[in-house]
């Protein structure tokens, strides 16, 4: 999105909140972390958030919800419906046919399965506790997946970069805990 598109973003938000002030330097903030996403999708976005929310949109709420428009169906199941996949493919598969059953479902079941493993799923002898890791680990993917989505590509690569840097000099989580002064 141009810096223009940035403008006319904030003046149809403006024009549901008369109130909100726009500055060149709001511009030029908006512009950095949402101008990679198309105007027309940040636009779409607005405009649902205006008629979801009584508050004036943030950079995040507009970024969460582009995400969430142009996410893939498959992805927009919950950790129930995901479960609903595994339960079919084992009722269709079975333990012998791992391969057919993991490219049944969609990918991000399917990574869940894998990490917990197809045969230790079909053939556990405790199926309530599998489900309830599946759900945990599916919920827990599903979140990391959607923070990730958020993040515009210039800031994922700056942080890149910044823990290259940090491995690259030693410095790590134990040592800025000890620069804090919260830890050994």
């Amino acid at each position: 999105m141009k810096k223009t598109e940035v403008v006319k973003l904030l003046v149809v938000i403006n024009a549901a909140f008369p109130n909100m002030q726009v500055t060149e330097a709001m511009v030029d903030l908006w512009h950095e972390l949402l101008g990679d996403i198309d105007f027309n999708l940040a636009k779409a976005a607005v405009k649902k958030i205006l008629l979801e929310s009584p508050y004036p949109p943030t950079i995040a709420d507009i970024r969460k919800q582009a995400a969430e428009i142009i996410m893939p169906k498959e992805n927009k199941i919950d950790a129930a419906e995901a479960w609903g996949e595994v339960e079919r493919a084992i009722r269709l598969y079975g333990s012998y046919m791992e391969e057919e059953a993991i490219s049944s479902m969609s990918p991000a079941v399917a990574r869940v399965v894998k990490y917990i493993g197809w045969r230790e799923i079909c053939l556990s002898e405790e199926p309530g506790v599998v489900r309830g890791q599946f759900l945990k680990m599916y919920q827990q993917l599903q979140e990391r997946e959607r923070k990730e989505a958020l993040l515009p590509p210039d800031l994922k690569n700056e942080i890149q970069q910044i823990s290259i840097k940090a491995l690259e000099s030693g410095t790590n989580i134990k040592h800025l805990k000890i620069l804090e002064g919260g830890g050994k």
